[in-house]
């Protein structure tokens, strides 16, 4: 029997050892944390230096609004009263929840901060890559993020016969057709969680299990019901839904439920989508609240500056914006036709600057975006872009010929809508946190300032050609081709506008940015 003497040594070892293995712990995660992400197959150059600080910051900004989210959600009284302040915070703690991504470490809204218009919060990435970094760190996407904002008021996609065009969806490609659950904001809701360039979950099951064990599991179940849940989950749950996405085709939901259990599962991740897009819907996301409205609801007042006004007067005339971005004040063909894809209060009472529909409005390839090297494996098997450098990004036309078409009368169109991209909302657009914080614009980030979006629909078809994307005289003394030369919109690209109209029709665009405090 050991003395005390000799216990006392035993227990001093062990107590030294603990500290020793709790040191060397710390200073192993300290080093997991600081060590930057492997970008793998990404040119060296192309991914900006001090990208994982600003990872870092817009993670520590997510986990606060999440905070506060669940903090107004346990502050609301619960009665039928308060029903839809309860789906609004449901909607806000779901986007901002990261532990919905495969490796816990992105949210939908790591994409789509508030303070930039719910699209883009690092103005690095804008600048060059412009798309971002997926829960696997070192995955990016091939486009820019679109913003949330009014994005739910776009409404289901249909095929106009009169007009030869598609009118509503979501995505830049429009393949959040809302078919399903008659909501395209809900449909594009449910695309990010299992796109493995972003947050990489590889079954939306994966999706399920995670709210499952959320804190606020019991606001969703007040909501959606208490059947909700109610899953009988395989033992390996976990581990399935700790692996990047995508699935293997032998086996596509890797998480392997009963029929019935599947069909619960994606009941609730239509809750999910719907829950989000309720949110986006509600005015702390699209509040219609920007000098612009004002101006709209005080006729009798000068609200607009000069320039102000003499940019919308441009933007209806000569820069013929309004022919795709509608501002409430025409009646074309177009509008009047569109049928139920031009809602009656989007075109007069708060316009949305859009016809709901998709142009080629010529923009050239941008090089910068690492999904053009993304061609080899990864250690999970996936290769993002097997055509690499020779990928062209056809857009709706892509959509209508590939799997996500949910209309085979469609794939008819595909050809007809090779490079065109959905007709965003220009509400927000000038949205940034500081003045030098860059935007990125267009579908894959090409433009980088209103001014040059402005300028490009200016002189797209009278500066010339550029040699190719890199050359010094871009934007300034030629243009690049057109990544897909086809369908091209010609109403744009030869509009003889002044520098000062440019210049005008920029300041018109900054009155469409929401938060306008009207003059005491």
């Amino acid at each position: 029997m050991a003395t005390q003497p000799q216990r006392n040594a035993n227990r001093n070892w062990l107590i030294t050892l603990c500290v020793a293995c709790s040191v060397f712990l710390g200073i192993a995660a300290m080093f997991r944390t600081a060590k930057a992400p492997e970008y793998r197959d990404a040119p060296q150059g192309l991914i900006p230096s001090g990208l994982d600080p600003e990872i870092r910051r817009v993670e520590r900004e997510v986990d606060a609004i999440e905070q506060q989210a669940l903090a107004e959600w346990r502050a609301l009284p619960i009665n039928p009263s308060t029903r839809m302040n309860q789906v609004r915070v449901l909607g806000k703690i779901l986007l901002f929840d990261k532990n919905l991504s495969v490796n816990k470490n992105e949210a939908c809204s790591f994409c789509h901060m508030p303070e930039t218009d719910f699209t883009g919060p690092i103005s690095i990435l804008n600048q060059t890559t412009v798309a971002y970094p997926g829960s696997v760190r070192y995955r990016f996407g091939h486009r820019k993020p679109q913003s949330y904002t009014y994005a739910s008021f776009y409404p289901v996609l249909l095929y106009n016969k009169t007009q030869q065009d598609f009118y509503g969806g979501n995505f830049w490609d429009l393949r959040a057709t809302g078919y399903k659950l008659q909501n395209p904001a809900a449909e594009q809701a449910q695309g990010p969680p299992v796109d493995p360039n972003e947050m990489a979950l590889p079954d939306p099951a994966c999706l399920v299990y995670r709210l499952s064990q959320s804190v606020y599991r019991p606001l969703f179940e007040s909501i959606w019901g208490g059947q909700t849940f109610r899953i009988q989950w395989p033992p390996n749950v976990e581990q399935v839904c700790s692996t990047p996405g995508p699935a293997s085709v032998s086996d596509p939901f890797p998480v392997h439920l009963s029929k019935a259990d599947r069909g619960q599962s994606d009941s609730t991740y239509d809750q999910f989508g719907l829950t989000v897009a309720l949110y986006e819907a509600s005015p702390e996301v699209s509040p219609f609240s920007s000098k612009f409205d004002y101006a709209l609801a005080n006729p009798d007042e000068t609200v607009l500056t000069a320039d102000e006004l003499a940019g919308w007067n441009l933007f209806r005339g000569k820069g013929k914006c309004n022919t795709c971005h509608l501002d409430g004040m025409q009646s074309t063909a177009k509008q009047r036709d569109a049928g139920p894809a031009a809602p009656a209060n989007a075109a007069s009472v708060a316009p949305l600057f859009t016809d709901f529909t998709s142009n080629n409005i010529g923009i050239p390839i941008n090089p910068a975006i690492p999904f053009y090297y993304e061609n080899e494996r990864d250690p999970y098997g996936y290769a993002p872009n097997a055509a690499g450098r020779n990928f062209v990004d056809k857009g709706v036309g892509d959509f209508l010929r590939g799997p996500a078409n949910v209309n085979f009368d469609w794939k008819q169109y595909a050809n007809s809508f090779d490079g065109k991209f959905q007709t965003s909302t220009l509400r927000n657009m000038d949205k940034r946190p500081r003045p030098d914080f860059v935007k990125a614009y267009m579908h894959n980030g090409y433009l980088k300032s209103l001014k040059e979006v402005v300028h490009f629909y200016n002189t797209r078809d009278t500066l010339g050609r550029c040699k190719g994307p890199d050359d010094a005289g871009a934007k300034v003394r030629c243009w690049p081709a057109p990544e897909v030369p086809q369908n091209l919109n010609t109403t744009i690209g030869n509009l003889g506008l002044t520098d000062q109209e440019e210049d005008q029709i920029v300041a018109f665009m900054k009155t469409l940015t929401d938060g306008y405090k009207a003059p005491r």
